[in-house]
Formats: structure tokens, sequence, C-alpha cells
């Protein structure tokens, strides 16, 4: 009697939008119907190669990056977690647009912190359909980087020949392959996510919408106001070097104090490299006397992710205060939580 051969793991392939998945149809760069059938025949090919199968879901309805907002990426990362119960998936890819792709990938990566299976994101600068594409090299590289991880790793991103870490990552290039970077390594020794501050927080109608202000020389205090006045639940400051801001601008010290009194204030560095140090300069100190959190070397995406996931699960303004310099995930050289 011949014995079956057993099941092989599955990887989920998580479809969510975006150029990879598009075609030229004569009108510009739309979604190719076709798209989900092609992927799930490549994906399968690549996967059997390392000893699993691929299995094709996709976001309901799939977007254009461009059009992601404050609740795409815990939307993609509930979807995950149901179908990786349902399926008993082994590893998740998640081809994702990049005009958007590092701020989602980086709120997967608090979402999804805990999984117990690996994550990568990936997509591509050229459309599947059009010659040359990148689209087939980065699913590539996905699969065999999901096939290689511990069920603890890290949420990731593939792509351009690199495994960047989520929570580092940044869009540098608008065009060329090699399209993200993160030149700041993953902060050692993360101290873990803290629990949910409410029961409510699981069950909230909506999620937490968080602004960016990056400070130039133009900027005024009633540029800081009509921001703070749309109705963000936090800001994140992009500020001058070591955490510098215009506080001799008129209103800016009275502006800042004011909101970050209403709702969470995070400072972050505009350079590439470094980290915020409000105690270094005269205008640093005021910005942390004005109620300004200061940032560590968090990205703008990591950032902004850290703060919706921690308003998310109902933290208040002084517990964020004292989580957004930590170092929770890797998403900072911060420090550990006493």
């Amino acid at each position: 009697m011949q014995r079956s051969q057993p099941e092989l793991p599955t990887i989920l392939i998580f479809a969510t939008g975006g150029t990879i998945g598009m075609h030229d149809v004569g009108k510009g760069f739309e979604p190719d119907p076709a798209f989900l059938e092609i992927l799930e025949k490549r994906a399968d090919r690549i996967a059997s190669r390392y000893g699993y199968r691929a299995r094709v879901n996709q976001l309901q309805p799939a977007i254009d990056s461009a059009n992601a907002d404050e609740e795409t990426a815990p939307k993609i990362a509930r979807a995950l977690r149901a179908r990786v119960g349902a399926m008993r998936a082994s590893a998740v890819v998640v081809t994702h647009g990049t005009d958007t792709l590092a701020f989602t990938a980086s709120r997967l990566a608090f979402e999804l912190s805990g999984l117990g299976v690996p994550v990568v994101v990936t997509g591509s600068q050229f459309a599947h359909g059009v010659r040359p594409t990148d689209a087939f090299d980065n699913l590539q590289l996905a699969i065999r980087a999901v096939t290689q991880a511990s069920p603890t790793a890290p949420v990731s991103v593939a792509f351009g020949g690199a495994i960047l870490p989520a929570v580092r990552s940044t869009k540098s290039d608008a065009e060329g392959l090699t399209a993200f970077r993160a030149e700041r390594p993953l902060g050692a020794r993360p101290a873990g996510l803290p629990g949910a501050a409410t029961d409510e927080a699981l069950v909230r109608p909506s999620h937490a919408r968080v602004l960016s202000l990056r400070f130039t020389p133009g900027i005024a205090a009633a540029d800081l106001l009509a921001l703070a006045s749309a109705g963000p639940e936090a800001l994140v400051l992009e500020c001058y070097g070591s955490g510098n801001a215009p506080m001799s601008k008129p209103g800016m010290k009275d502006a800042l104090r004011s909101i970050s009194e209403r709702m969470p204030v995070v400072a972050i560095t505009q350079c590439a490299l470094g980290s915020v140090d409000t105690d270094r300069y005269a205008v640093g100190r005021e910005l942390a006397a004005a109620g300004v959190t200061a940032g560590s070397d968090l990205t703008i995406e990591a950032a902004i992710a850290k703060l919706g996931y921690l308003l998310d699960r109902g933290f208040s303004t002084a517990d964020i205060t004292a989580l957004m310099p930590m170092n929770l995930i890797g998403e900072c050289v911060g420090t550990a939580r006493g």
C-alpha cells in the first residue's frame, strides 16, 4: 500500500495591491485582474524549492498604497492573524505598494510581534507584466527569507536583494531597484511590548491618526497649530539635527506647550543617522520644556507606527511619553523598561 505524501508547510502570500500587481492597458498602470492567479503559480513554484507550498489571499479591497491611511496596517494585521490561524500557515509574505510599504511594515512589526511565524513584506518598482521587472526577484527573495527565518524573527522587508528590519526601513529611491534602506541597525536587547492599557482598546471602532511636521526655515507657530487643529491624536516633529526646533519664532513655545498638553508630541531627527538629544542645545532644552518627548533615533515610519500602536491600545499621554524613547522591539537604540 502506497503511503500518502506528507502535506507541505504553507506560506501565506497576502496581496494588498500596489505596482507589483498592476499592468498597463494604455491608460497608465492599473490593477491586473489576472495577477492573483499568476502570483499563486509563481509563488507556489518558488516555495516548492524550499519544501513549502504557497497559498494566496487578498486584502479586500486591494489598494494603491498611496491611499493607505491609519486603518490600513491594522486591517492587514487583523487579516493575517485570522488567516495564519485558519490556514495553519508557517510563514507570511505580504506584497504591498512601495509608496507606503515602510509605514505598513513598521506598524506590522508592532502588531504582529509574537505571532509565532515569520513575516516579510515585499513589492516591486516595476509591474509584474513589464520587462524587465523586479517583481518576481523580490518575491523569491521574500519567500526564501521566510523559509529561513525563525518563528520569532522580527518583521522584515525584502527588496532589491536585501533583507531589512521593518522598523528601520525607509524608502530612499523613487526609481531604483534598491529602493529601501535601513541605515540604523535594530536596537539591542528590546524590552518587549507592554500589554493593552484598557480592554476598550481591543474593540476600538477606529484607529489613532498620527500626523507629522518637518521643520523648515519658513515654519511658523500658526502652521503647527493648524496641523494640531485638524484632529490628530499625536504629532511627530521632524527636527533639525539632534532635536532642534525654531523656538524663537513668535508663539512657538506656547503653541508646542498647548499642543503637548492635549496629545503626545514626539521629536525625531531629520537626519538619516544619529539620535535626538534635547539636552545638547538650548533650543532642544526649550523643546523638551514645552512637553515634547525625545524619540531617540526612530525613523519617521517607526515613530508613526509606534505612536499609533500605543494609542490604539489605550495608553495615556504620560505612558506614551515614557514608552516612546524605550526600545520595545528593536525600533530604536533607546533604553530598556525598568
